[in-house]
């Protein structure tokens, strides 16, 4: 894998449905072997913040909640995150920070990708 986590910023509607599919590869482009994996992507107010902090919004690959879910897809080697309208809409507009964890809370835990995330107030339809 290349250096991690990989970087990338994300601009997110506050009370919007978030949804993104990330590809992970190896760091010769080869796609990574996701078996036995699991992931939590955890949206957090501040980036010294640790686990034993409650994240500002989390979801994970083992199970869906009311805040959305993660689905693994082997074959591909995608991992697509979903926030719900109702988790995105407990976000004010404002500086937050993020980060895709692979087998997080294990001792083989990595960070895979990390960021700001921008939350902003949008007009209704």
């Amino acid at each position: 894998m290349a250096a991690l986590p990989n970087p990338l910023s994300l601009n997110v509607a506050v009370g919007s449905q978030f949804t993104q599919t990330y590809i992970l590869q190896n760091e010769d482009g080869t796609l990574l072997n996701l078996t036995g994996k699991i992931f939590e992507f955890a949206i957090r107010t501040d980036t010294i913040q640790t686990s034993a902090t409650a994240p500002a919004v989390s979801v994970n690959s083992t199970s869906s909640t009311a805040s959305g879910t993660i689905t693994v897809n082997l074959i591909a080697a995608t991992v697509s995150v979903v926030v719900t309208a109702t988790a995105m809409a407990t976000l004010s507009q404002k500086q937050y920070y993020y980060t895709l964890w692979m087998d997080e809370g294990l001792s083989d835990a990595t960070a895979m990708v990390s960021g700001t995330v921008f939350a902003v107030n949008v007009a209704a339809p």
